[in-house]
């Protein structure tokens, strides 16, 4: 599958330079970056945001160590979960399609100041396996209970 085109260009969504070392050494199990992808904001509200139905397009990257996952769109950082931390169980994984990766979750279950699902639509060749490691970490499958 390509890369997305502000990744060949520019490398935007590639892992930040300062974090890969720090992820080799923990030992990396997934990662794939120049993703192209799509962040989806539902019937979000927080301090000074309202969003019904917001869609970005993106160039990111995932990578799951054997101690955290660790999102990043366009160099900022947007899921870092410690492997163990229960909140982990409060990411939803799905594989709509071969070449799809969905995680979603409810904001207010990591703000408690935030109401509404937010979920990030990656494009990549390892979504199976993205999904088999998350689930075996302890992800939910599947979507948030008010839908994604």
């Amino acid at each position: 599958m390509k890369k997305a085109l502000s990744y060949r260009l520019f490398r935007l969504g590639a892992i930040p330079k300062k974090l890969r070392p720090e992820l080799e050494s923990e030992g990396i199990v997934v990662a794939d970056e120049g993703m192209a992808g799509r962040f989806v904001a539902k019937n979000v509200k927080g301090p000074g945001r309202r969003y019904r139905g917001r869609v970005e397009l993106f160039s990111g990257c995932l990578a799951v160590t054997q101690k955290r996952v660790a999102c990043f769109t366009y160099g900022k950082r947007q899921i870092h979960i410690a492997a163990d931390d229960p909140k982990l169980s409060d990411l939803f994984v799905d594989v709509p399609a071969p070449d799809t990766l969905l995680i979603s979750f409810e904001a207010a279950d990591f703000r408690d100041d935030w109401r509404g699902v937010l979920a990030f639509r990656f494009k990549t060749q390892k979504a199976r396996r993205f999904f088999d490691v998350l689930t075996a970490l302890g992800a939910g499958r599947g979507r948030p209970a008010s839908g994604a």
